[in-house]
This record gives structure tokens, C-alpha cells and sequence, in this order.
């Protein structure tokens, strides 16, 4: 393993242990937007609360969304098929 290699493995590890103590008291759905917001990679999130990255991916998705989180549907779309002018 080359210096840099190690360097890169260490800084992770550290990452990983920052992470972990961040929002520990706290839910997915809470910690996985937080977390982002500080930085820290999806894969990482992932790990330290215990889930996969698509779920982080999701959590981070439904915070941008707002306190709804729910998608629009085809009916509240712009310009929808069908829709009178």
C-alpha cells in the first residue's frame, strides 16, 4: 500500500468516526439530510446509520422536497395531457 493509499484509507476511517458521532440520537430521516448537508458522502451515510445508500438517497430527496415530502403526481404537473388553454 503506497503513503497515499494509506493516507486516503485513514481519512476515511476518521470521516467514518465523525460521522457516527454526529446526530447519533437521531432517525434516518433526519440524520441522512443532515449529514449530507455537512459533506459527507452517501455511501458513508449509509454506513453509519445502518441502511443503504438508495435509502439515504431517498431521505436526502424527501428534505429538499420539503415537510410534505411527497412527489407531484401527473395531475399537478405543468402542462399536463389534456389540460385545457
Amino acid at each position: 500500500m503506497t503513503n497515499e493509499q494509506e493516507v486516503r484509507a485513514a481519512l476515511a476511517r476518521i470521516t467514518r468516526l465523525l460521522a457516527a458521532q454526529v446526530g447519533s440520537d437521531l432517525k434516518v430521516t433526519e440524520r441522512a439530510p443532515l449529514l449530507h448537508r455537512l459533506g459527507v458522502d452517501r455511501a458513508t451515510i449509509a454506513v453509519v446509520c445502518g441502511t443503504s445508500p438508495e435509502v439515504v438517497s431517498v431521505r436526502v430527496a424527501e428534505s429538499r422536497r420539503g415537510a410534505g415530502g411527497s412527489r407531484r403526481t401527473a395531475s399537478q404537473t405543468k402542462g399536463r395531457a389534456g389540460a385545457s388553454v
